[in-house]
């Protein structure tokens, strides 16, 4: 990328991916960066050594990228943190029950002594759990890893392997995945000796597998994800649909064009917004490798050079420019239009509050899409601004932990298991306690803490 300083008309200033600034001809050029995210159900291995690997995303790095366009968007990223400290509550905690009424808990203990306690304390279950927890509302996927006790078949430890680094084998004719690969190279292309390879315990017959592979001491992954639709390797969450949108892009786009739009004095007539397809189109036409970046990355500078070339300049005035599009059939009968280019014009009168009423509306969507009431994480961005009362909040805040009980059931299933195969006594469970907010007259604190057995 050219340096701003040395801008000409033909150069671009960087606004996020997929966004340029072209200064000389006073235009935003909007690549679509959602290609990441676009649909797998045709998945190819990836042939490394004797490991046969199904990719996560197209390229195999759908991780990755998401990681790096979640730094980029505080909106994202406080919801996200939002979600993880909802879910791990007061923290895991093992107690023992005392009493039960009707098949609720009314009476227990701490433990703090006993195989259970030092299972607990030498495994750090709390911040595996945390772990857990994190990579399950970013990815809807989470992997453990257990072993054995040097002397005996019990589990004697659970370690959290980071979803960003771990990748299935694909199936086998029994649509079974028999296989974890864990590696930080995936964007490095590595080799074989960069890739540790564990099995994969089934998790709906657990018990089973831990006590066959007990006599090698063989350490196991054990799997933990939502469901999600056509999807056998990896999960996908719904609120992903906000790269594909454009939701994301608009949102990161706003301050950071706002920025540059400043710090270059001048204001921006054209936003040129250009699909993948179009560019799809003209690679298949030309011949080009799509996995040739240096070729690919040539010909789309020739086509910012192009549009450049024809916004520029008087010669230009009053001409039009052909477009094309797809037409979409939707189940109703009707299509949608998918451009693939679009010059709109832009009415700029720079005054000091432009798109505050774009940063609030996109706000808004992207906490609707990752299930965030946004006054309960701050006040909403924008100029209408405000926050609910006390008795909404509340509301709000216990209707949020109760439909997050799935994401944590699935991450607390692993403890179930090593609970059940290491015979603990069955009066002890790992429990996440939550804060229930209450009104002041029923306790001063205006808060309550709940048992909620989970483990």
């Amino acid at each position: 990328m050219i340096k701003e300083e040395n801008a000409t008309p033909l150069a671009g200033v960087e606004v996020i991916d997929g966004v340029q600034l072209f200064p000389g001809i006073e235009a935003v050029l909007v690549m679509d960066s959602g290609t990441e995210f676009r649909q797998d159900y045709d998945i190819d291995a990836i042939k490394i050594g004797k490991y046969n690997v199904a990719p996560w995303g197209y390229d195999n790095l759908l991780p990755n990228h998401l990681l790096e366009k979640v730094s980029k968007n505080d909106i994202v990223s406080a919801n996200l943190r939002f979600n993880r400290d909802l879910c791990f509550g007061l923290g895991p905690k093992l107690i023992r029950v005392l009493a039960r009424s009707k098949g609720k808990i009314t009476d227990f203990e701490e433990v703090t002594s006993g195989d259970e306690f030092d299972f607990f304390e030498r495994n750090d279950i709390p911040m595996f759990v945390m772990q857990q927890l994190t990579d399950m509302v970013t990815f809807y996927n989470a992997f453990s890893e257990l072993a054995y006790e040097v002397k005996t078949t019990k589990i004697g430890s659970i370690r959290h392997r980071e979803a960003v680094f771990s990748r299935w084998s694909m199936q086998d004719a029994k649509g079974d995945i028999g296989f974890h690969y864990y590696s930080a190279k995936w964007d490095e292309n590595p080799t074989k000796n960069d890739i540790i390879c564990t099995p994969v315990l089934d998790e709906f017959d657990s018990i089973n597998g831990l006590t066959m592979y007990s006599a090698r001491r063989q350490r196991l992954i054990f799997p933990a994800y939502m469901p999600s639709p056509g999807k056998p390797y990896y999960s996908r969450p719904e609120w992903y649909s906000i790269f594909q949108s454009g939701w994301y892009d608009h949102s990161c786009m706003v301050p950071k064009l706002k920025k540059a739009i400043l710090k270059n004095q001048l204001g921006v007539k054209y936003i040129i917004y250009v699909s993948p397809d179009y560019f799809e189109d003209i690679f298949r036409k030309e011949g080009i490798d799509k996995n040739d970046r240096a070729a690919v990355q040539a010909r789309i500078e020739k086509e910012k050079k192009a549009f450049s070339d024809y916004l520029s300049g008087e010669d230009n005035a009053n001409k039009a420019i052909m477009a094309l599009k797809k037409l979409i059939p939707t189940s109703g009968g009707s299509a949608l239009e998918n451009k693939w280019i679009e010059i709109t014009p832009v009415a700029n009168d720079l005054k000091g509050g432009e798109y505050i009423d774009d940063t609030e509306s996109t706000a808004n969507i992207i906490c609707y899409a990752m299930g965030v009431h946004s006054a309960l994480i701050g006040a909403t961005p924008g100029k209408n601004s405000n926050t609910l009362g006390g008795s909404n909040a509340r509301e709000l805040y216990m209707m949020k932990q109760a439909l997050m009980k799935p994401v944590v059931d699935r991450c607390m299933r692993v403890l179930k298991v090593i609970k059940q195969y290491n015979k603990w006594d069955p009066d002890i469970m790992i429990t996440i306690p939550e804060y229930i907010f209450t009104t002041l007259d029923q306790n001063k604190s205006g808060k309550e803490e709940s048992t909620n057995t989970n483990a």
